[in-house]
């Protein structure tokens, strides 16, 4: 699904006007419309609008208006410049309209629905008086707050958030998604987002060229590797795992267990021996190689054929050496498509003139991860993405968060499961798995997409039932299989 900038809404909005299929007031009492349904499903007899001299406060007149006309709930209207806006010739006169700050803020008091249409997508200055005297006296409240499009104070385009920013309980999306509601630190303000169709054509968001999208249900099913009637294991891939060290085997294993269970075909494990003893006792359907702990190098260089696999992944609890920071160059210099996790990441930022290959390269860091090797600035990460995996043309960024971020060859997209019950140890080597699993089955962006989507997707199923607090690392692994489970089955 297509995400866009505010500019990108713009020029959607004007091309609906310019075509003549929609005027400017279809949209604005369409998005009343919008709105007045999320609000008729609550049990209320009074709500409060809070409008702001704009689109958004337009579509706040809009609502009042329709709210009075239409149903039984009274609407009260804050705005302190009605007069300049045209849609004020339209509002029935039994609304009641408040343009005083301490009768609102007396109103804010008594814990009233409250529908926040000071500010929307197009927000470009600081949030300003008496605006944002009012943001501050509804957070300190117990009001229900909905928003219209986009919370007040929220950047749409990068998710930084004013010093006086609404955190809504909810947000009705007027169509358009923007990459602002998954975001940093504004994904904390958005409450429970319901998208609505104000009538925007379809044909023209299909022409609207735009390089962020965010993923959803349907089209990953689409994009799961399919298993063939009639095939065999190497059908599915050859993977040759780099992980493990001692004290860190549990990483290694739980990546490991992930490729196996989410479909390649062949795993070979390449480690020290106290790993590779566990691996022979833990994960028999794995074939393991052994490091000459004594000269790791010479091994490399004349004892060992990468050219033997179709996949490389590197990194799992592998450890912080010299041996690792050689594997990993030794490994990009191969000519075999390439994930890199977690230790194998820390030698990135004094090699990066080895993402320049013509192989995949994926790596998943998380911000702590991608600062050591990218300058980062979160007010632009979308964009610096989308500058460094163009120039890496074969580069995948996994940057893992609360909404993981995917970039490829320029374009982002927005994962948009998962929950704070994945915070915990060995999750990401599971992550690592699954990609890495999908990856040898079918080589490209699709297979990164729809991993990072069911992963953090099994942590939303576990907790339907569970806490969490209580997901482990193994938990996941078994909630990856139910959820493949169900969405291949035909």
């Amino acid at each position: 699904m297509k995400a866009f900038k505010r500019n990108q809404i713009k020029n959607i909005i004007n091309e609906e006007i310019k075509m003549n299929r929609y005027s400017y007031d279809d949209l604005i009492f369409s998005g009343a419309i919008s709105l007045c349904n999320v609000i008729l499903k609550q049990n209320i007899e009074e709500v409060l609008i809070i409008s702001g001299n704009n689109y958004n406060g337009d579509i706040g007149i809009a609502l009042a208006n329709t709210l009075m006309k239409k149903t039984s709930i009274k609407p009260l209207l804050v705005h302190f410049n009605l007069s300049s806006r045209r849609f004020s010739e339209l509002l029935d006169e039994k609304v009641e309209v408040i343009d005083d700050v301490r009768k609102t803020v007396k109103i804010i008091e008594t814990n009233i629905y409250i529908v926040d249409c000071m500010f929307g997508y197009d927000l470009s200055e600081s949030i300003y008086y008496p605006f944002n005297y009012l943001i501050d006296k509804i957070n300190d409240s117990n009001c229900y707050v909905l928003s219209c499009d986009v919370p007040s104070g929220i950047n749409s385009d990068n998710g930084c958030v004013d010093r006086s920013t609404i955190k809504a309980d909810g947000t009705v999306v007027l169509q358009l998604i923007k990459p602002g509601y998954y975001l940093y630190p504004a994904s904390s303000y958005t409450g429970k987002l319901f998208v609505d169709n104000i009538g925007i054509s379809h044909q023209v968001i299909e022409d609207a060229s735009t390089d962020i999208f965010v993923n959803y249900l349907r089209e990953i099913k689409e994009m799961i590797p399919q298993r063939i009637k009639h095939s065999h294991k190497m059908n599915y891939g050859k993977v040759l795992l780099i992980a493990g060290s001692e004290g860190k085997i549990g990483a290694s294993l739980l990546c490991g267990s992930t490729i196996m269970k989410t479909g390649a075909g062949y795993l070979t494990v390449l480690s020290y021996p106290e790993v590779i003893q566990v691996f022979n006792n833990q994960l028999i359907e794995a074939l393991t190689e052994t490091f000459d702990v004594y000269n790791i190098r010479y091994q490399m260089e004349n004892n060992f054929d990468f050219c033997r696999y179709s996949l490389i992944v590197i990194g799992p609890g592998l450890g912080v050496n010299s041996s690792t920071e050689y594997l990993v160059r030794r490994v990009l210099e191969t000519d075999i498509p390439v994930v890199i996790d977690a230790d194998g990441l820390n030698y990135l930022k004094n090699n990066l003139d080895l993402l320049k290959r013509d192989a995949l390269t994926v790596i998943t860091p998380h911000l702590g991860e991608f600062k050591r090797t990218f300058v980062y600035n979160q007010e632009i990460i979308i964009d610096d993405l989308q500058r460094y995996t163009n120039s890496f043309p074969n580069l995948a960024i996994v940057l893992k968060g609360e909404h993981t971020l995917i970039a490829y060859k320029g374009q982002v997209t927005i994962n948009t499961t998962g929950n704070n019950a994945l915070a915990k140890a060995g999750s990401g080597d599971v992550l690592c798995g699954i990609i890495s699993g999908f990856l040898a089955q079918k080589c490209d962006i699709e297979s990164i997409v729809a991993a990072v989507y069911i992963h953090s997707l099994a942590a939303d199923y576990w907790c339907i039932n569970n806490s969490q607090y209580s997901l482990l690392a193994t938990d996941l692994i078994k909630m990856i299989d139910r959820i493949l489970k169900q969405l291949t089955s035909r």
